[in-house]
Formats: structure tokens, C-alpha cells, sequence
């Protein structure tokens, strides 16, 4: 009787083997902890699809991945400069919006508008030509950048208020003995320096490129990572790090879901969003390699539902691109749940659109200029 339970589990076991093998594949390339796994099931559950979900840690990983063909990813999710690039190559499929009901229904937040007509001005002024990045892309998140910093630290905070920048690359003038961290992508890091110097993080010359590598010498930073940085700023092993406020609410999020309430978490580790900063978009966008178009665009069209894309951001941190959804979220401000509540306060604080900031979005460098900054970043990470 036994042998015949089991041959029965084992028969079932190897049918529901094959019929999930069987099930047309749904390929993306994404960021690392950027997704809510929640809402990947359940597209999949609506379509019948299976999603094989690959990561990348840099735009240039995504830009390599997608070149060398070895993998026919379906959808792939950089950030705008890569975008541009990715188009400029004839990488990128132009998107069916037929397809995408969802995305002609909904408003995109205003600095994610403005970062799709400064796309379009970079391209003009680099290649004469005049491209709307809206047939090619679907805004996935967009984010701003700060200073993520350890708030036990006495007057770290005053003085970030008070200097900005300075407190972060002046080693010599302000907390020596300060644990400082960097960026590892090298265009970011590249960007940072020039907001110090009150230069357009866009432009680029040798003289620059000098004087950038002359204040991230001068830092003395101690560790150059990415997802590394906001865990060591919590773990208090670290003091001061160029971030994106999605990461810092990435670990916000994880602090409130243990019980804790906002202003519990600031005191530990909070972030300073300086007056002129980055701010970036990450959209998904169908690559030349994509073998399941239809999927693609279904999976875009399901992540712009805005109740979709509120449910996606509850464990990513970074801000929603439309109004619809952000409402969504700012609707539990007076919500009974703790977290739900702490949430909505998190996205009205950090994501606040009546604070008055200038933004710069990354366009893309040349060939040239990128391997430039990408030897001068090596070196002073060698040193």
C-alpha cells in the first residue's frame, strides 16, 4: 500500500514538474532587492507565466548583459542615462501601448516628467535627434539621493544641516575620524563630487575629472560598496555614505516592520537630502533580445496598475512614479496599522513634492569620457 501512495506522490510530483516546465518563460533583468515577491506570484498565478528573475548591480552590468546577447532577457530595468545609451545602440524594442492600457490611464509624478524631457534634451544635444523615451520605457521607479548618515554621532546631523557636502568630503575640516563610504558605480561617484564643487554633474572635462579625483581622494573612504553601505550605516560600522533614499528606506521599512516607529529609527540612522542632488528613474524597457514580447508587455502593463504598483513599493523603498499610486499610499497616513501608517509617513517625509530642491538626472557620457572615470575611480579605490 505504501509503495502505491508513493508512486501516486512521486507521479504527481513529476507532472506538477512538468506543467511548471512547461509554462512559457517571462525573462528579467532587474536590481538586487527591488521587487516585491508577492506581486511577481501573483502575475504569475494571472498569466499562467513563470518569471526567472536575474540580477544586476550596476547600469553597465545591464548594458554588457544585454550586449553580449547570452541571455535573451524579456524585460530589463536601467536607470535613464543607460536608457539613452541602450537606444542610441538600437538595443531596445519601441513599446506596443495598445499593450499597455494601464499606463495610458495614470499621471506620472512631476520630477519623473521632468527627467523624461531632460532625456529628450540630452539626446538632442547629443545626436540631433529629437526622441520621446515615453515609446520606449515605462517608469518602474524613480528616486532622489542624500547622505545616509549614523545619527549617533553627536552633531553629525547639525553640522550636515548646517555644511552639507563639506561635512561628507572634508575629512580634515569636519569629523576626522568620521567612517566614510562611497558609491562604487563609478559615474555616480563621479556625479557626487561635481555636486560638491557646484559643477553640472552632466559635464565632463579632464580638468574635472582631476579635481573629482582629488576631493574622493581627500574623503578617505574606507569602503566603496552599494546595497553594503546602508546595512554598515544601521549596523553602526559605518558613519556617512553617498546613498539613494530608497536605500535608506529599505532599512527604514525593515526597523518599522520589527515594531519600531519613525522617529525611533532617525535617531539611529536617518538621511540628509541635500538642496542640489540626483534623481534618477528606473524603467522597464523591452531589449533586442526579448523572445516573449506579449509577456513583457503584460508585465508592464500589471506593474503600472497603480494599487499593483503601491503593493510593489510597500518592500523596495523607493517612490512610485504616478500620482494614482502615491495617493494610494498617502491614504494610510491616518491608517490604525503600524505599519502601513509609518509607511505613509515615510513616502510624505522623504518624498515630500513641496520641497523646493534641484534635481539633476544622469545623462549618458561617451565611450571615452566613461572609461576615463571608470580608471580614475579604479585608482583611487586602488590607493
Amino acid at each position: 500500500m505504501k509503495k502505491v501512495v508513493l508512486f501516486v506522490l512521486a507521479l504527481s510530483l513529476s507532472l506538477t514538474f512538468i506543467a511548471c516546465n512547461s509554462k512559457p518563460r517571462l525573462r528579467i533583468l532587474n536590481w538586487g532587492e527591488y521587487i516585491n515577491d508577492d506581486v511577481v506570484a501573483q502575475f504569475e498565478e494571472l498569466y499562467d507565466v513563470k518569471v526567472v528573475m536575474s540580477v544586476a548591480d550596476s547600469n553597465e552590468l545591464f548594458y554588457s548583459k544585454i550586449k553580449s546577447k547570452t541571455t535573451a532577457y524579456d524585460i530589463v530595468i536601467p536607470s535613464d542615462y543607460m536608457i539613452e545609451k541602450m537606444y542610441d545602440e538600437g538595443m531596445l524594442i519601441k513599446l506596443d501601448y495598445s499593450l499597455l492600457p494601464n499606463v495610458t490611464e495614470v499621471t506620472y509624478i512631476d520630477p519623473v516628467e521632468q527627467i523624461f524631457d531632460s532625456m529628450t534634451q540630452t539626446t538632442i544635444t547629443r545626436t540631433g535627434e529629437t526622441v520621446d523615451f515615453r515609446e520606449w520605457g515605462v517608469p518602474y521607479f524613480y528616486g532622489t539621493s542624500g547622505l545616509i548618515y549614523n545619527n549617533r554621532i553627536e552633531g553629525l546631523e547639525e553640522a550636515l544641516n548646517e555644511f552639507g557636502w563639506a561635512v561628507y568630503f572634508e575629512s580634515d575640516n569636519h569629523f576626522p575620524n568620521l567612517r566614510r563610504g562611497m558609491y562604487s558605480e563609478a559615474e555616480v561617484a563621479y556625479a557626487v563630487t561635481m555636486f560638491y564643487l557646484d559643477n553640472n554633474p552632466n559635464v565632463f572635462s579632464n580638468d574635472l575629472l582631476n579635481q573629482s579625483k582629488s576631493v574622493l581622494q581627500d574623503a578617505s573612504f574606507i569602503e566603496w560598496g552599494n546595497d553594503s553601505l546602508k546595512r554598515n550605516i544601521e549596523a553602526n560600522n559605518l558613519d556617512i555614505a553617498f546613498t539613494w533614499t530608497g536605500d535608506y528606506l529599505d532599512r527604514l521599512y525593515i526597523q518599522i516592520e520589527e515594531g519600531k516607529e519613525i522617529d525611533e529609527v532617525r535617531a539611529l540612522f536617518d538621511i540628509y537630502i541635500p538642496d542640489t542632488t540626483m534623481v534618477f528613474i528606473d524603467a522597464m524597457v523591452i531589449p533586442y533580445t526579448a523572445k516573449n514580447i506579449e509577456a513583457a508587455h503584460q508585465f508592464i502593463n500589471y506593474l503600472s496598475d497603480p494599487e499593483i504598483a503601491a503593493q510593489n513599493a510597500e518592500v523596495v523603498g523607493y517612490a512610485v512614479a504616478t500620482v494614482e499610486a502615491f495617493d494610494i499610499i498617502l491614504s494610510y497616513l491616518d491608517s490604525d496599522d503600524h505599519w502601513l501608517r509609518n509607511w505613509a509617513l515615510a513616502n510624505s517625509l522623504y518624498y515630500n513634492l513641496e520641497i523646493e530642491r534641484t534635481y539633476y538626472p544622469l545623462t549618458a557620457f561617451n565611450a571615452q569620457d566613461i572609461d576615463k572615470i571608470n580608471s580614475m575611480i579604479q585608482d583611487v579605490i586602488a590607493k
